[in-house]
């Protein structure tokens, strides 16, 4: 892994991380070469909660290589279906994504901050007046007991994610997005020789599973009928106005709502903001790097959650008109890129405007 670690105003500082997950280990990791860090976690064995789908770009961006027995299957398209049960396939015709153990990973990202001589304590942390560190990071997932405790800011908005492991019949090289819900999507996601079944929703998620697995039980695609495992888990929605750096305390990842609104997905978000934690412009240089891409993965989920039923199928079948552009500018992280590619397309951008009138300036 690719490692930055520049602190500017004391050469040598004691810092703790709270949290080992993703954006805590590479936190930590990130700050190790030039400081005495010491990584805390509670757990024993990490909670997962999480689809456990991770671009291959975003890896590339952390600099972090997979060890063998983490990637489950490797993705390289979606297959888009909309409220009335229209879909299109969007091939990027090489892997674009990984399936990922997310236990693994995160022993993973653990066991190298670890070799590259970061102190880990499994301890469960309370008071932080009991750590003497010039600097603490907050890397606590959703679990906001410090923000509450020191009035730091927490996100406003959150969803409920819930999956199941399952025997469903699917093709390995593509994800499916079944936008079955009124304020997100429900997807599958095939893992080897099961699939994860999942949905998020501002209420119960349960339901919208439900009626997606009685709708591919009808096309014969579930070999069992038995749910291997269950997992559930909030997801905070990216808020622009979220403070992250308090001075001796900075939030990172979820705990910061480093979250992409459009798809759920912290990991890459939390990990890139994470490289600058031992930064005195934390969260200047978080904002400069990424804070464009949050803030257009916001724009795209309020969007979509404005749309009618209607609306939605005639904006897929649209975007299934042009999907040549996503397979080329396709980014599961970069929203930009996405966007540009279709607005700069004559084509599209005049028959989205014709087509949504009154819609169409909440992209922005």
């Amino acid at each position: 892994m690719n490692k930055l670690c520049i602190w500017d105003y004391k050469s040598t500082m004691k810092i703790s991380t709270i949290g080992a997950g993703p954006a805590g280990c590479i936190a930590a990791l990130n700050c190790v070469d030039k400081h005495d860090v010491t990584l805390y976690e509670e757990h024993k064995i990490q909670p997962v909660q999480c689809a456990g789908l991770i671009s291959k770009s975003g890896l590339e961006r952390l600099g972090i290589e997979l060890r063998k027995g983490i990637i489950k299957n490797r993705i390289r398209g979606a297959i888009i279906v909309s409220p009335s049960g229209d879909s299109f396939m969007v091939d990027g015709r090489e892997t674009k994504a990984y399936v990922i153990d997310r236990r693994e990973f995160d022993h993973h990202l653990m066991d190298t901050a670890v070799d590259h001589g970061v102190n880990f304590v499994n301890k469960r942390v309370r008071d932080l007046d009991k750590i003497t560190s010039d600097k603490i990071i907050l890397a606590t997932g959703t679990d906001y007991y410090f923000h509450k405790r020191l009035n730091l800011d927490v996100p406003r908005r959150f969803l409920t994610g819930a999956q199941f492991e399952m025997k469903i019949e699917c093709d390995n090289n593509f994800v499916e997005l079944h936008f079955n819900t009124p304020d997100f999507f429900s997807w599958i996601i095939p893992a080897g020789d099961y699939a994860r079944i999942g949905s998020c929703s501002a209420k119960n998620p349960v339901p919208y599973i439900k009626n997606l697995l009685k709708k591919i039980k009808k096309d014969g695609r579930i070999k069992n009928p038995k749910i291997l495992n269950r997992n559930f888990g909030t997801i905070p929605i990216y808020d622009p106005g979220l403070r992250t750096d308090y001075g001796r305390i900075i939030t990172v990842g979820d705990a910061a709502g480093q979250v992409k609104a459009s798809t759920g997905g912290g990991i890459i978000m939390g990990g890139i903001s994470a490289k600058f934690a031992c930064r005195r412009d934390y969260e200047k240089r978080w904002r400069s790097e990424i804070g464009k891409e949050l803030y257009l993965h916001l724009m795209i989920n309020r969007f979509l959650t404005k749309l009618s039923s209607k609306k939605m199928d005639r904006l897929f079948s649209l975007i299934g008109e042009h999907k040549w552009i996503l397979e080329e500018k396709g980014d599961m992280d970069m929203a930009s890129k996405v966007l540009s590619g279709l607005f700069r397309n004559p084509g599209f951008a005049l028959k989205f405007l014709c087509q949504l009138p009154g819609y169409a300036l909440d992209m922005f």
